[in-house]
């Protein structure tokens, strides 16, 4: 009898151990990632493969993704909307459970303050209330009872609840205005009032900040506030790639280090409890694999890549409410992994979870490093299909 009840005890212990292991430890959403243009451009896949990729990403942890689009092509002339493949994408994503952040960047010609220069997206557009417009449009039809729910009742509802403006509109190659903030500030008011007439509660991301030449992710926080932004944002992203060639422990500090400061202005301007949100994270395995001169300080290998993303979400999570993050996207889904493209973006290629070849999806070993993580931190088990475990 007694050894009954100690192996009863025994039994009890063993169980309330794996429910404490199987514990959820971020919020849903959490842990993301970036959607590539193989998937978000229009008919670049089919729906089954668009479907399956979704799919994937949900049972290897994504519980959201952020999806950029080109002003230009969502309204390729003023007042004329395009939303076809945004319908496409949500149909997808909402089937399995993917929460989306979508991102809006890039001046058309028609709206751009430039609209001669060749570089006519880099510049704002000449009225604010242009974009204004635009976004208020996309809120009607995808955010809370937005048009594209009631035209679809039979899909499961995941209205957009988080919109991002810009995209890294503190460096010149995306902003082509200095001051860069007070422009940008105007450009977010529009967005935010015409977001928030329709739904309240969707949130309106500003950022995502990234270092440019001389100018940190910080100093970009200060000047949006010094701006008078303060009351026309919910979120602000960061983008804070880095690299310490050395050291893992180094380069997840550095990391850290940027969301620091970047918190630390927030405060001084009396918002420290304005969420952030890391809109792109990533350490490309593209060392000794792109010229020299296509190189931007953040690369790394394989094998530091994977302790890379290891470490660094892992920092995340013990520091997350500290710091106020509470979304970590990971740049990006898919990508090539080959020395094509512009220098400016050839690192990148090798930043994938998956790679992509001639409209073939193969997983790399780094899905498999995120998925663990994924997986853990969301309270399920190591064998589980992610999406049980929410």
């Amino acid at each position: 009898m007694l050894l009954l009840t100690l192996a009863a005890l025994a039994a009890a212990s063993v169980g309330a151990g794996s429910a404490e292991a199987a514990k959820r430890k971020v919020p849903f959403g959490f842990f993301g990632a970036v959607v590539p243009p193989e998937l978000s451009q229009p008919r670049a896949v089919s729906d089954t493969v668009l479907d399956q990729q979704m799919g994937l990403m949900a049972r290897s942890g994504v519980e959201s993704i952020r999806v950029t689009f080109a002003w230009g092509d969502l309204e390729p002339a003023q007042g004329q909307y395009d939303f076809t493949n945004v319908d496409r994408l949500l149909r997808a994503a909402g089937a399995h459970r993917l929460e989306l952040l979508l991102n809006v960047t890039a001046t058309p010609r028609w709206a751009s303050s430039r609209p001669s220069s060749p570089e006519a997206h880099r510049f704002p557009p000449r009225d604010p209330a242009t974009y204004g417009a635009l976004m208020g449009q996309l809120a009607s039809r995808y955010a809370r009872g937005g048009s594209f729910w009631t035209e679809n009742p039979t899909l499961p509802s995941a209205p957009i609840r988080h919109w991002q403006i810009w995209n890294e509109e503190n460096a010149p190659w995306h902003w082509d205005r200095r001051p860069w903030a007070p422009s940008y500030t105007q450009l977010l008011r529009s967005a935010y009032r015409a977001i928030k007439a329709v739904d309240r509660g969707s949130k309106v991301v500003a950022g995502s900040f990234v270092a440019a030449p001389n100018y940190s992710q910080w100093a970009a926080t200060r000047d949006l506030y010094k701006a008078g932004a303060k009351p026309y944002f919910d979120e602000i992203a960061v983008h804070p790639f880095t690299n310490n060639d050395v050291s893992v422990a180094g380069t997840v500090e550095q990391m850290l280090e940027i969301l620091r400061r970047t918190r630390a202005e927030t405060r001084r301007a009396k918002d420290g409890r304005v969420p952030i949100i890391i809109t792109e994270l990533s350490w490309p395995a593209s060392r000794g694999k792109v010229p020299r001169r296509a190189l931007l300080g953040l690369e790394t290998t394989s094998k530091g890549q994977l302790a890379r993303l290891k470490a660094g979400y892992k920092r995340l999570v013990a520091e997350r409410r500290r710091l106020g993050v509470t979304q970590a996207y990971w740049y990006t889904w898919a990508t090539q992994y080959d020395r094509e493209g512009a220098l400016s973006v050839m690192s990148f290629r090798y930043a994938g979870l998956m790679r992509i070849r001639n409209g073939v999806f193969s997983p790399m070993p780094i899905l498999r490093t995120y998925t663990s993580l994924a997986r853990r931190y969301e309270g399920c088990r190591k064998s589980a299909d992610a999406r049980r475990c929410n």
